[in-house]
């Protein structure tokens, strides 16, 4: 496994590198300073995963991610960054991060995330998870995915999940407009916009968004 590890600490790099390495082997660790070196070392080593820290120089963390998923939408980026906030973690999600944990959760956080990750599904911190959840702006009644049809909660739990809509259609065997379609109706009855907000409403009726 190939580990792209930025952050503009080098302390930080060295650390969590350490971590990484006597945790998964064979591993590689690819690291990157500022979001331009990110953005270009992604393109350069092709990782497995990202593991990208938000506040850097030039180039914050939310647009890299941004930068990369809208050329490699497969991208697997796990947002590594000293904020909590809500709005903060739905901007990650937002973005196409597949993760979003803090610096201040334990290593063995660092661990479970990239292990989801690596297969491919969603992880939030459980603690972020929590204030997520209890987010009085987010007018999201318990409940509301029953309201869903047998094939619309299917699509839900994938893009959940963190697919996009041609690897969905190609797991259900319909095509991708199809898929796009019945996501527009998934989000219109559930009242939400944006991918961030799917993920927001599958917490607050307990589903694991890993």
């Amino acid at each position: 496994m190939k580990i792209l590890l930025a952050d503009d600490h080098g302390v930080v790099r060295q650390g969590y590198g350490s971590l990484l390495s006597a945790m998964f082997s064979p591993v590689i660790i690819v690291e990157a300073a500022n979001g331009t070196e990110a953005a270009l070392q992604y393109h350069r080593e092709q990782p497995d995963i990202m593991i990208l820290d938000i506040n850097m120089p030039d180039i914050n963390g939310i647009e890299v991610a941004r930068q990369i998923i809208a050329s490699q939408p497969q991208a697997r980026i796990l947002m590594f960054s000293m904020y909590e906030e809500v709005a903060m973690v739905q901007r990650a999600f937002e973005a196409g991060a597949l993760g979003y944990i803090s610096k201040t959760s334990a290593p063995e956080v660092m661990v479970e995330a990239v292990k989801a990750i690596q297969a491919g599904e969603r992880y939030l911190e459980p603690k972020l998870a929590a204030m997520l959840d209890s987010d009085p702006g987010s007018g999201i009644e318990e409940g509301a995915i029953d309201q869903l049809a047998p094939r619309e909660r299917e699509i839900f739990k994938l893009l959940v999940q963190g697919l996009n809509n041609q690897q969905i259609a190609g797991r259900l065997g319909i095509s991708a407009k199809t898929v796009a379609n019945r996501a527009t109706t998934i989000k219109q009855k559930l009242g939400v916009r944006t991918s961030a907000e799917l993920v927001h409403v599958a917490i607050s009726n307990g589903w694991r968004v890993v």
